[in-house]
C-alpha cells in the first residue's frame, strides 16, 4: 500500500536522531535546512556530526539512549542498526503520537523520510513506500540534474504575482499559465 505523502512544518520542532553514523549524518543534513531543533543521541559520532555540533547547529549528547530522551519530541529517527532499540522506539512514539522513523526497517515507521529534492522553498519528496529507497535516491538524483537552481526566481516572480492578484479562479488560471510558461522557457534555456 503507498504512503500518503505530507509536508511538515519542522520549524523549531524537536527532532531526536538516535544514532551517530554516517545514516544518522545524512538524515540531519537533509532536516537542517527546514530549521528544527535536532539533538542527536549515541555513544559516538562521525567528524562531522560534531563540527555541527560545534557550530551550534545540533546538540549531540554521547550515550546511550533513554526513553526519557525523546519525551519531548515532535519527530524521532531511529538511525541504528539495534532493532530492540529501533521497536522500543516506536512503541512509545506511537502510544504517545510521536513521529517516527527507523531508518531500514518499515515495520518500525509511522512515516516514511523520502528522498527529497529542494530548491528554495520547493520541495519534490519521492518514496517508493519503503519498499526499493534506491529507486527513490535514483529518480532524486535525476531531478536534481533536471530542475534547475534558479527555480527559485520562478518562485519568487510567482509569489510576488500571486501577492498582488486578488484572490479569485481568474489568478489561479493566470498563475498556472504564468508559471507553465515560465518552466517552459527556464528548462529550454538550461537544454531540457
Amino acid at each position: 500500500m503507498p504512503y500518503f505523502p505530507v509536508f511538515l512544518d519542522l520549524k523549531g520542532k524537536n527532532v531526536i536522531v538516535v544514532g551517530g553514523g554516517l545514516v544518522a549524518e545524512r538524515k540531519v543534513k537533509k532536516l537542517l535546512p527546514f530549521e528544527p531543533n535536532i539533538k542527536i543521541i549515541a555513544p559516538k559520532a562521525t567528524k562531522e556530526i560534531k563540527e555541527l555540533h560545534k557550530e551550534g547547529k545540533i546538540k549531540l549528547v554521547l550515550r546511550k539512549v533513554r526513553i526519557s530522551d525523546i519525551k519531548r519530541a515532535f519527530l524521532v529517527i531511529a538511525a541504528l542498526d539495534d532493532v530492540r532499540v529501533q521497536k522500543r522506539l516506536y512503541e512509545y512514539c506511537k502510544r504517545k503520537g510521536i513521529l517516527c522513523n527507523a531508518v531500514d526497517n518499515i515495520e518500525y515507521c509511522s512515516f516514511i523520510f523520502p528522498a527529497i529534492v529542494l530548491r528554495g522553498d520547493v520541495v519534490i519528496g519521492i518514496s517508493t513506500s519503503g519498499k526499493v529507497p534506491a529507486l527513490s535516491r535514483s529518480l532524486r538524483e535525476y531531478l536534481e540534474e533536471l530542475i534547475p537552481e534558479d527555480i527559485k526566481e520562478i518562485e519568487l516572480i510567482l509569489e510576488r504575482v500571486r501577492a498582488s492578484l486578488p484572490k479569485s479562479r481568474e489568478r489561479q488560471k493566470k498563475l498556472k499559465e504564468l508559471a507553465s510558461k515560465m518552466v517552459s522557457t527556464l528548462l529550454l534555456q538550461h537544454g531540457i
